[in-house]
């Protein structure tokens, strides 16, 4: 009893998060895009040859460390860059860009490991999509512009009910294709940091993301740029408006709200 108690005290935040999270599963990770992580499980079994209890559970630490970091990588490759590309599909066209997506995963750490009666091992690795996002897109601008004069903190972009896919570097784009916001107009030090933009599912909780500020302005998008797409289009008017804020655009203060 005590440690069912244990347990549901230690889910109780972790299924709160996830009400509110937008979040993925991409083959056998998944991606939280509210935290900006990815995360796998790998499994590991004892081998029945190994000299004794203590051989065979690390063989099987080993083997499901190696399965988490295949899996993790996995679930990177499935991640959307922009529109309809994949982060596997951008590494597979480069042989650059794919040895620096394989060195971010190297990067990322075990945050848990799970020991069963059997020998078996579970062995957790989780990363953060900024390292993902500067291996795909390149290094952005070289710095940050002023903010705004009109006290505008931050931009939420509010594309609820679209069946927008969260991606890496999505393109907001005006109604006739041009580009207004895209991962080359974020500043080097803050792409690194924070990635293009954040995710939520309300606009109660995007309001709350310290990455808009105070008083972030709130624009309603349009359409997807096609069917499937990552990509976003504003209607003229607040199109021009996001082309005048370049400082909050370099500082990627943007979080886009999807389902």
């Amino acid at each position: 009893m005590t440690r069912l108690m244990l347990a549901l005290v230690l889910i109780a935040p972790v299924a709160a998060h996830a009400e509110d999270a937008v979040s993925q599963t991409v083959g056998h990770g998944q991606v939280d895009w509210s935290k900006q992580t990815v995360t796998a499980t790998g499994s590991g079994a004892p081998s029945l040859k190994a000299a004794n209890a203590a051989v065979a559970r690390l063989g099987a630490e080993r083997a499901a460390k190696l399965d988490a970091y295949r899996n993790v990588l996995e679930a990177v490759r499935g991640v959307r860059v922009s529109g309809k590309q994949t982060a596997g599909a951008a590494a597979d066209a480069s042989p650059e860009v794919k040895a620096k997506l394989e060195g971010v995963v190297q990067g990322f750490k075990t945050v848990d490991t799970k020991y069963y009666s059997d020998g078996g091992v579970d062995v957790i690795i989780q990363g953060p999509l900024d390292g993902v996002v500067t291996a795909i897109v390149g290094p952005g601008a070289k710095s940050a512009l002023p903010l705004p004069d009109d006290g505008t903190s931050g931009v939420i972009i509010d594309a609820k009910g679209l069946g927008m896919t969260p991606a890496l570097a999505p393109h907001v784009l005006d109604e006739q294709g041009n580009e207004v916001y895209t991962a080359s107009m974020v500043a080097s030090d803050n792409l690194r940091r924070q990635g293009v933009a954040g995710w939520a599912k309300s606009l109660e909780t995007a309001k709350k993301d310290g990455r808009v500020g105070a008083k972030p302005a709130i624009l309603k998008a349009e359409k997807l740029w096609e069917a499937g797409s990552s990509d976003l289009v504003l209607a003229a008017a607040d199109a021009e408006k996001l082309r005048k804020w370049g400082g909050l655009l370099s500082s990627a203060a943007v979080v886009i709200v999807t389902d």
